[in-house]
């Protein structure tokens, strides 16, 4: 298993701007994770990879960045000051733990869990917090809630857990907590409730692109 040798993560952890989208987890690399050998539900305790974080299965979570090498692979490497880092080999899409670091020490593989959802759609518009515990993407069709204030379950914090942080450049500030940017989502929805019911990836998207689409509301500030 050959893996192509990457800038160092030190230098691009000091460089990059946070939470930039260019530094994203792509989306073909996001969704849940599991040690290999280790089945995917509760007991094998899988891991979630968003566009901007990794969710531990004890709920910790580590805000990440990616650096891109040749032939689809490419590292997720930790914000934190942590050295541990995730190496993604496409041939065979697999994830490689390295707790020492990149390219040093021990491995240990993961393995993607399979997603579960049936009907996939993918809806891009913005993506808003204008509230306490309120959350929304908003598309021509609908304002769909991701989480509401009283929500308190395993099935919406799933859904939060793919929701990626908001990129600082690419924001609109509507107070020193709430605001919104622009975001693209693959996802499952009850369109009854206006409801998204999983995430299986998402993208950040500049405010540009959202604020040029005709067919979506603006957001009331």
């Amino acid at each position: 298993m050959k893996l192509h040798v990457l800038a160092s993560l030190a230098i691009l952890l000091s460089t990059l701007p946070g939470y930039a989208a260019d530094g994203d987890v792509p989306e073909n690399i996001q969704g849940r994770w599991v040690d290999k050998g280790k089945a995917c539900d509760a007991s094998g305790e899988p891991m979630v990879v968003s566009a901007t974080s990794l969710v531990y299965s004890d709920g910790r979570v580590d805000d990440v960045v990616f650096e891109a090498g040749t032939g689809g692979d490419g590292v997720i490497g930790l914000r934190s000051e942590d050295v541990s880092s995730y190496e993604y080999v496409a041939a065979d899409d697999t994830l490689l733990f390295r707790p020492e670091g990149f390219g040093m020490g021990s491995t240990f593989p993961m393995v993607r869990c399979q997603e579960r959802t049936s009907i996939l759609e993918r809806r891009c518009g913005w993506l808003a917090n204008l509230s306490s515990g309120n959350w929304w993407l908003v598309d021509a069709d609908a304002a769909w809630i991701l989480r509401e204030k009283a929500d308190d379950n395993a099935a919406v914090t799933a859904v939060m857990d793919m929701v990626p942080a908001f990129d600082p450049d690419q924001y609109v500030s509507m107070g020193q907590y709430y605001g919104y940017g622009c975001a693209c989502m693959t996802m499952t929805t009850d369109s009854a409730q206006d409801r998204i019911l999983a995430i299986t990836s998402s993208k950040r998207e500049p405010l540009a692109t959202c604020q040029a689409d005709p067919s979506l509301p603006a957001i009331i500030e």
